[in-house]
């Protein structure tokens, strides 16, 4: 395999592979800078990414019918329509800016080294099954997702083969345990329009429905069980990184309370329950609330509330405790709702961690909070290294 991965301009999932790693960092740090300039003026701080191949730990590859095209990049060529349409069948990424192909890898520094034989066994087995591949125009076909997960700092991880209508698995955990042999091998049906759709009727062919993660803090091991669909950040390695840094911030600001907004399955709170007498975790996803609370359990810790609630009705609904507290926000792409941050503007608490994978929406609710607060310190970790995305961490003190 080469440096360059031949499907890059194709793909778009590693879409600044040909800029070098140093510039790829520049590029990003400036753009977050220029975001954030009418807040903070200092120098940004960018913590590369611990891993630049093979550091994702979940992806999602695309069984594909699709029409062939031999320069799927040549908008200008104009089929012959004197000829059949010929068809081939595709698993892989989907295609930079459609929703309807995806990309055939035969290159690919995203999951692991082995990701490449995998969906070349995959995809001979399915055509010794003869069992077709979905045809996002028709809503045709069987196989639709493969979603892969592999843990960094536990040991295994799972397969789970998404289709359209229940399907002849036979041979199937035999062919993953050939390049996988420690993964855990699922089923689930998707019989919905969107990819996006629900999954349901999990069945579990090898192995269980669920596996393990741990992020590493100090002299401390915090293990995740993870589903199939919950949320963990992606880089792994990274992300022990950044939770480290989160840390050592709490430890600093010796809050007594922790206020842990758009929490996800708590991992902010389950990293610093040690630091804090009582932590309360917000999400509004219910699956993931139950997966913070189980998680919780697994690492015996118990001073941590779960509450399955938005975070602007918690504001509302809820007299923060401004004494002793720390709030450390956590949103979504989309950022803090609008009625949230006005609530936390005028919450009275003399710290804001905000940890953002947008930093378009930073920007917009900085707007907001620092009509109460000054950003003391920004920084950025590289969570997607090769493309555009960068995490950004920014420390908030009440004037």
């Amino acid at each position: 395999m080469s440096n360059i991965c031949k499907q890059a301009s194709l793909c778009g999932g590693c879409a600044l592979i040909k800029v070098p790693y140093e510039e790829q960092l520049k590029q990003k740090v400036s753009a977050v800078a220029k975001l954030l300039e009418p807040f903070y003026t200092q120098n940004i701080k960018v913590n590369p990414s611990v891993l630049t191949k093979y550091y994702r730990n979940k992806i999602e590859l695309s069984f594909t019918h699709q029409v062939v095209h031999k320069e799927p990049l040549n908008k200008k060529i104009k089929r012959d329509k004197s000829e059949p349409l010929e068809f081939e069948d595709v698993l892989g990424f989907r295609q930079m800016g459609r929703w309807d192909r995806s990309v055939n890898l035969t290159d690919c520094f995203l999951f692991n080294q082995n990701l490449t034989w995998f969906i070349y066994k995959i995809n001979l087995w399915a055509k010794n099954k003869n069992i077709s591949f979905y045809d996002q125009r028709k809503h045709t076909g069987v196989l639709r997702t493969l979603m892969m997960r592999q843990s960094f700092n536990e040991k295994g991880g799972m397969l789970v083969f998404i289709s359209q209508a229940p399907f002849d698995t036979e041979g199937l955990v035999e062919v993953c345990h050939q390049v996988y042999p420690e993964y855990s091998v699922l089923t689930a049906i998707n019989d919905g329009l969107s990819d996006a759709s629900p999954i349901k009727d999990l069945k579990v062919l090898s192995g269980s429905a669920t596996m393990q993660e741990a992020l590493l803090v100090d002299d401390k091991k915090i293990v995740f069980t993870l589903s199939p669909q919950s949320f963990f950040q992606t880089n792994t390695k990274t992300a022990n990184l950044m939770y480290q840094i989160v840390r050592n911030a709490v430890k600093e600001i010796e809050p007594e309370t922790l206020y842990d907004l758009y929490g996800g399955a708590g991992s902010f709170s389950l990293t610093n329950a040690d630091l804090v007498k009582k932590s309360f975790c917000v999400e509004c996803v219910p699956e993931a609330v139950e997966n913070g609370r189980q998680n919780a359990a697994l690492n015996n810790i118990k001073n941590v509330d779960f509450i399955c609630q938005t975070t602007e009705d918690f504001l509302a609904q809820n007299k923060i405790e401004s004494k002793n507290s720390l709030i450390i926000l956590d949103p979504a792409r989309a950022g803090v709702h609008p009625r949230a941050c006005e609530l936390l503007a005028g919450s009275g608490v003399k710290n804001i961690l905000y940890i953002s994978c947008n930093p378009k929406t930073l920007a917009e609710n900085l707007a907001v909070l620092t009509k109460n607060y000054k950003v003391k310190k920004v920084q950025c970790f590289d969570f997607f290294p090769n493309t555009k995305h960068i995490e950004t961490f920014a420390e908030l003190e009440l004037l």
